[in-house]
């Protein structure tokens, strides 16, 4: 994975959660995101579940694991979750066992990934998923991009896929669940005193086909 990524999450650990979610934009985005794996994951229970780039531990309440490739996002993650494992992997080739998880999530990273990197990563989640087991992950909408026009100028967040390029990821190792999106109203633009009204009407539009446009795609698959 781009080393790029590693040194650009070690920077910001300290004040992620802080400058990232403490606002009513993440908090507008954690509230959808949440609600996915509310419907789709919910508590561990007695089950084995990876949050695979957990950053600051911020979905561990529904996870055993966590796992990052930036050793400062780990550091933080274990300071709020003593409770919970973790360890510093890289997501395209870690140190699991085969089968290790019932189920693993992966937010907010492949939109950092080349379409050789995401293979390689469906194929390494894969190996350590339990047969049936399911992964949870997030893309940026290409038809969003491609409807407004807009080009990422670095490489954060450069990489958007189409619904149809994902499902070609899959191949035969993983059979497709369920698709929600994420912001399908221009947050931005909403005024900062009505995103937590509003996130409900977006989070019933994303289950229509809306999600299509939405930002972002959640992405529910099990392992074949």
């Amino acid at each position: 994975m781009n080393t790029a990524v590693k040194n650009y999450y070690d920077k910001l650990a300290s004040t992620y959660d802080e400058n990232r979610f403490a606002n009513s934009y993440g908090r507008y985005l954690h509230r959808q995101e949440a609600a996915v794996l509310n419907r789709y994951l919910g508590p561990p229970e007695d089950r084995a579940v990876l949050d695979l780039a957990c950053g600051t531990g911020r979905f561990m309440d529904y996870c055993t694991v966590g796992a990052d490739f930036s050793s400062e996002m780990v550091a933080a993650a274990k300071a709020k979750h003593p409770d919970k494992s973790f360890a510093v992997e890289n997501a395209l080739q870690t140190r699991f066992d085969r089968e290790s998880f019932d189920a693993i999530i992966c937010f907010h990273l492949l939109m950092h990934l080349s379409w050789t990197d995401l293979e390689s990563f469906l194929w390494e989640a894969a190996r350590i998923t339990k047969p049936g087991g399911q992964l949870i992950f997030d893309v940026p909408s290409a038809e969003r991009r491609s409807l407004l026009g807009h080009k990422q100028s670095s490489w954060h967040g450069a990489n958007a896929y189409t619904d149809e390029e994902v499902r070609e990821l899959l191949g035969t190792a993983w059979r497709l669940k369920a698709v929600r999106g994420i912001a399908a109203l221009p947050v931005h633009r909403v005024p900062k005193r009505l995103r937590g009204i509003l996130v409900w009407l977006d989070n019933l539009l994303c289950r229509t086909p809306l999600r299509k446009v939405a930002s972002y795609r959640v992405y529910v698959i099990e392992k074949q």
